[in-house]
């Protein structure tokens, strides 16, 4: 004998599961998840990012407090792109926090890390323009190391070009020197020969040997004041003079 369907029974079964659906899906567009409620925040990266998913972990001090719910451009601002975090509420969001990309290892999985928030920071509130209270964003590692390989390849871009300038203020102390030597001994020629006059022929001499005395000095008096006001020439050189008009 053939069983009779309840279509009632059928019926309330599913309104009951359409109800519990829509529930849920209403439940979670609010930022509730199982008993927990999510406050929304905005944070704008300046950099890509690859490798950051959709319910990606949000972490602070890495606590998992949250989930990334959106990623996309910064509107009317091609060079950012736009996160919206659903964050723990009663989470201590200060001013003072920082948003920035992390990865579990190298390869690892990509998570927005949260750091900073001092303890006597004032809460971060909801800015009009926005909708959403905006949490400033930081450089992640990676780009903060390739800022350092940068840097470092420009020292020794500098450290080399100054390396090639050495020679030069070495044969200019030697010169210096030189000229030290040939008016002691024209001053000492002088003293000792009595016969020895200053005559129109050795006072223009003695007069060439002050005057190029007088170059050097000033030369490595220049070169003294340099270094004293600003050492780093030595690794950096010196900057570049500014263009005039029409230059």
């Amino acid at each position: 004998m053939e069983e009779k369907v309840n279509f009632a029974v059928v019926g309330v079964f599913v309104l009951v599961l359409s109800a519990a659906l829509i529930g849920s899906v209403l439940w979670l567009s609010s930022g509730k998840t199982f008993g927990k409620s999510y406050d929304l925040y905005l944070t704008y990266m300046d950099e890509s990012v690859a490798g950051l998913n959709l319910n990606a972990p949000v972490r602070y001090r890495g606590v998992e407090v949250g989930r990334v719910r959106k990623i996309s451009l910064a509107p009317g601002n091609v060079e950012q792109v736009q996160l919206i975090l659903a964050i723990e509420s009663g989470t201590p969001v200060k001013v003072d926090t920082v948003a920035t990309l992390s990865t579990q290892g190298l390869t690892g999985i990509a998570f927005v890390d949260l750091t900073g928030g001092s303890r006597d920071a004032p809460d971060l509130k909801n800015e009009i323009e926005e909708g959403y209270p905006v949490i400033r964003s930081g450089p992640s590692l990676m780009v903060r190391l390739d800022a350092s390989l940068i840097d470092i390849a420009e020292t020794f871009k500098n450290t080399s070009r100054v390396s090639e300038d050495l020679p030069t203020l070495v044969q200019r102390i030697q010169r210096s020197a030189d000229v030290f030597d040939d008016m002691s001994n024209t001053l000492a020629r002088a003293a000792t020969d009595a016969s020895v006059k200053f005559t129109s022929e050795t006072l223009p001499e003695v007069h060439k040997l002050v005057e190029e005395l007088r170059d050097v000095t000033a030369s490595l008096q220049r070169t003294g004041y340099q270094l004293e006001q600003n050492p780093s020439i030595l690794l950096y050189g010196n900057p570049a003079r500014k263009r005039g008009p029409g230059e």
